[in-house]
């Protein structure tokens, strides 16, 4: 004889805390969790709707952004004008080993600084 409809919704329910529980506790599989219970229980609710009951009311519980939580701001862009430069004037022997003089330096940087300027214009502009 065939379970009475809502049978298998109420064997769940009737043991949802138990459940919760368990796949809290490490049973993230769903065959291997329901293939317990069965045991346990000795459930005539198939693994279909084991599986519909637990993405329900267990899984998407989880993902589910709470109502309180602020939303999160992104940093804004800073054009490279703005960035702070990094002293590259150091007692250190070792960190200003290139033989590129400081002017020459300053108008690559200043060359560079246009580009990313013309670059994000263009990208604005369509």
């Amino acid at each position: 004889m065939a379970a009475a409809r809502g049978m298998q919704k109420v064997e769940f329910f009737t043991h949802i805390d138990e459940i919760r529980s368990m796949y809290e506790g490490g049973y993230v599989v769903l065959k291997i969790l329901y293939k317990e219970l069965q045991k346990k229980y000795n459930w005539s609710m198939s693994y279909w709707s084991f599986c519909k009951y637990m993405k329900e009311e267990i899984i998407a519980s989880e993902k589910e952004v709470p109502a309180k939580q602020k939303p999160v701001s992104l940093p804004v862009e800073q054009s490279p004008k703005e960035m702070p430069v990094a002293n590259l004037t150091s007692e250190d022997p070792q960190a200003g080993d290139n033989d590129i003089p400081q002017e020459e330096e300053n108008s690559k940087v200043d060359e560079l600084v246009k580009l990313y300027d013309n670059a994000i214009s263009d990208k604005w502009k369509g």
